[in-house]
């Protein structure tokens, strides 16, 4: 019987947790330092699925996650928006008069530049969110604040002396979920399949190779580009489309993507998130 447990990277009270937490509730979470550890611990065995951060429509695509998903052994099998809320913290019996600095993520300052600005504090890069609240709760220096998350002011005791400090209310970061399997979907249903490929190096070849789902009314939902080497010559794309793998539709575009590339690996399907409507 596989563990029920659940994957992330981060520190126990980063938004990967509070997601993990909020999808799996009957599942203990895993913190992990890196997104492939998070990854290799549904591949070995030690938890059931991932959750792992891929887009930010404030901040873009998530680094790293472009180069391992090329080489993934795992399934994406569904997908998760949240709506991210950054609160300021500090210790307690810590004012707003008191604070000289805030620590977090270098997303989350971004986040969060103009009411930092507003409050004249000095923004201190930081591994990431929870590790911020962290190192506040263990530093004696009561002039220092963090910016994460109401589940990370609970874990490390903090006072929150801000709540929703982000500048911008429409703060949304994509999760997907990872497995070793697939999982059994209708094709009757609204259904997105993530692919990631490489072309050839010849004239026209992304669009030659994307030409088969227009032919077949296959929306696009997502197109991304990266380098695969370090002299710029070859290039992976990451496609999300409105479909089902199954499909003949499907079937046709991919023949087509397969005639134009040098590599075709579909990386899983799963429902649409109603986020999407």
């Amino acid at each position: 019987m596989p563990k029920k447990i659940v994957s992330f990277q981060g520190l126990e009270g980063a938004y990967s947790d509070l997601v993990c937490r909020e999808l799996f509730r009957d599942y203990r979470t895993l913190p992990c330092e890196t997104f492939q550890e998070a990854l290799e611990a549904v591949d070995i065995g030690n938890a059931k699925f991932a959750i792992i951060p891929v887009e930010n429509n404030i901040a873009g695509r998530v680094a790293d996650m472009h180069f391992l998903l090329e080489n993934l052994k795992l399934k994406i099998i569904a997908e998760h928006y949240y709506k991210i809320e950054h609160h300021l913290m500090a210790k307690p019996g810590t004012t707003l008069k008191n604070i000289k600095q805030v620590f977090s993520h270098t997303h989350a300052l971004s986040q969060c530049k103009k009411n930092i600005k507003k409050l004249k504090l000095i923004p201190i890069n930081h591994m990431d969110t929870a590790g911020a609240a962290k190192y506040v709760k263990e530093n004696k220096d009561k002039k220092i604040s963090a910016i994460a998350s109401k589940l990370a002011s609970k874990i490390y005791n903090l006072k929150i002396l801000k709540k929703n400090f982000e500048d911008s209310k429409e703060n949304v970061t994509r999760f997907l979920v990872f497995s070793k399997t697939n999982i059994k979907i209708d094709q009757g249903q609204r259904i997105i399949t993530s692919i990631v490929f490489n072309t050839k190096n010849s004239p026209a070849s992304l669009y030659n190779a994307l030409g088969g789902f227009a032919e077949n009314s296959i929306n696009l939902t997502r197109l991304e580009s990266f380098f695969v080497n370090k002299d710029f010559k070859q290039f992976s794309f990451i496609i999300d489309v409105e479909s089902h793998p199954d499909s003949k539709s499907f079937k046709n575009a991919l023949n087509i993507l397969k005639k134009f590339s040098t590599k075709v690996k579909i990386l899983g399907y799963y429902h649409a998130s109603s986020f999407r409507k």
